[in-house]
């Protein structure tokens, strides 16, 4: 009888469980338009410079990411071409995460059919569109 009630109890956790799979919320859950208030926020409250926490946070873990995600690929994939698969972002080293949220911003005000799109898709426009990389 306890088997059978655990059985249950199991089932019932089980079918309550969030349809979202781990994998979809790892994807990220920003639009570009959420990333646009966040990084408008002016540093002048406590409210607000929770939101530009938020987007210099976003952008600087997305560079993180990106940055980790190319090396590793150099690394083990090295007879291939990176910049073929992966992408290069070719972001000065003078360049500060403030700067980096103007541009955000830039990119998100003058490109509006953007505003919809996930965050880290339209940020990565935004960089190769602000930073190009220089034929070596």
């Amino acid at each position: 009888m306890k088997t059978a009630a655990l059985a249950l109890v199991g089932i019932l956790l089980w079918a309550s469980h969030p349809t979202e799979t781990p994998a979809a919320w790892l994807r990220g859950g920003f639009t570009g338009n959420e990333m646009l208030q966040h990084c408008r926020a002016e540093e002048t409250d406590p409210v607000k410079d929770f939101g530009r926490g938020i987007c210099i946070g976003f952008i600087d873990g997305f560079a993180a990411g990106h940055y980790s995600g190319e090396t590793y690929h150099a690394f083990h994939h090295r007879d291939e071409k990176i910049d073929d698969i992966f992408g290069h972002l070719c972001i000065p080293d003078t360049v500060n995460r403030g700067q980096l949220a103007r541009t955000f911003v830039q990119f998100l005000e003058k490109n509006p059919d953007k505003l919809k799109l996930p965050a880290g898709l339209v940020l990565e426009d935004a960089l190769r569109e602000a930073f190009p990389c220089t034929a070596k």
